[in-house]
């Protein structure tokens, strides 16, 4: 009885940290990129980690008209970014200054982000097309840059296993071994993290 007890204090516990996230309109955490699943790499270019410590990228989850938001960080070719700031969403990407990554309802990414260093990287090019699961977040296939080739993000290899993943679309951890209800993240958060010292 304890046990039961103890397990509804806990589900409580999470309504309540929902409750006053949505109320006071707190903000967790910037981005919603997985701290242990946040690489991709380049042969040009190297490694890019896509939750650097001071900024971080964000998938928006908005149906057909999704889109990603924030910065990635690589060693030898510095920012990416996904998007203007406090532009027109999903971006048009019809000009200079209204560039971005868009994603449709189904995870599909198109358009452009931008490095100052390399310049343009095509989420949707001729060749393949980034995507994300839209049920476990991960994200596979290529973008392109003609200065940085292939950006490849996903690599299932025993030797050089990476991935990057989101929390828009995952599911609640367990807690005490029961799975609970899907919950979604709010404002890019994982307020389940803190729960029992858990990831």
């Amino acid at each position: 009885m304890k046990n039961k007890n103890s397990y509804s204090a806990r589900i409580c516990g999470i309504g309540l940290i929902l409750l006053m996230a949505f109320t006071a309109g707190v903000t967790f955490a910037d981005g919603n990129i997985y701290v242990i699943s946040k690489f991709i790499w380049s042969e040009n270019s190297g490694w890019q980690n896509w939750r650097p410590t001071h900024t971080n990228v964000t998938v928006v989850n908005n149906g057909a008209a999704g889109y990603l938001s924030g910065y990635a960080w690589a060693e030898n070719i510095g920012w990416v970014k996904m998007g203007v700031t406090n532009g027109l969403y999903p971006y048009a990407n019809t000009a200079a200054t209204n560039y971005g990554v868009n994603m449709d309802a189904a995870g599909k990414l198109s358009g452009y982000a931008w490095s100052e260093t390399c310049g343009w990287i095509n989420f949707s090019n001729t060749y393949s097309q980034v995507t994300i699961s839209t049920n476990t977040g991960s994200f596979a296939g290529y973008a392109w840059g003609e200065n940085v080739g292939w950006v490849h993000f996903k690599n299932t290899s025993l030797t050089n296993n990476y991935n990057v993943h989101t929390t828009v679309f995952s599911l609640i951890r367990k807690i005490n071994g029961v799975f609970l209800e899907q919950i979604k993240s709010i404002n890019g958060a994982e307020p389940w993290l803190v729960i029992n010292g858990m990831r």
